[in-house]
């Protein structure tokens, strides 16, 4: 994997520290240690980040990372284990966050499906927006456009299409906790590798 420059853009200890963990469950320490070699980063093999909030990881080492796993596994596995990283990425931030007291009521789940989509995503957004408030726009036939302007996953790297698949694996485990389990598949249109302003995602309002 080619060194990528520092990004003086930093990543939570905590994600970084779950999202090592996640992969490391699936391919052992020694597979972890493969990677973080074939990184460059050999520093981290055993001294994982700090499991506080802190935003102190390089958005570059977790684009080498991310990267040295293509390489290694292709991208079909680089997929599977990205995936289930950002499943596991969207649970801790729940854990730091807390669920919102209403979640489970009878006044949320009497919404409608767009707005409870719209309540997972904005969730999500706390992790790669600092304007929480941050509007979600919705397209014509009603899909949400969920933009990234600063992506960690792809960050200083070139792609021949868009595969930031933590991202998409954190945004369909948003949508189906505000949903109460109901899965919705998300298409990545565009990435920072390819060469774009952002990393775009679309995320229907009808499950499928």
């Amino acid at each position: 994997m080619q060194k990528i420059p520092a990004s003086d853009l930093y990543y939570p200890n905590n994600l970084s520290h779950i999202f090592l963990l996640s992969i490391e469950d699936v391919i052992g320490e020694n597979g972890v240690k493969a990677i973080l070699n074939s990184a460059g980063l050999s520093e981290l093999i055993g001294n994982y980040p700090p499991y506080n909030t802190e935003n102190e990881f390089d958005f570059s080492k977790f684009s080498m990372i991310i990267g040295t796993l293509d390489e290694l596994y292709g991208k079909k596995g680089s997929k599977v284990l990205s995936m289930r990283a950002g499943n596991a990425l969207f649970a801790e931030m729940l854990k730091v966050l807390g669920e919102p007291e209403d979640i489970h009521g009878p006044e949320f789940q009497s919404k409608p499906l767009a707005e409870k989509i719209h309540t997972g995503l904005s969730v999500a957004r706390r992790t790669f927006s600092k304007t929480k408030t941050e509007p979600i726009p919705q397209m014509d036939d009603g899909s949400f456009y969920y933009s990234v302007k600063y992506c960690p996953v792809c960050w200083g790297r070139t792609t021949d299409s868009p595969d930031c698949f933590l991202v998409s694996g954190m945004l369909q485990a948003a949508v189906r906790w505000s949903t109460g389990g109901m899965e919705f598949p998300v298409t990545q249109k565009t990435a920072h590798s390819c060469g774009d302003a952002t990393c775009d995602f679309i995320i229907p309002v009808k499950p499928g």
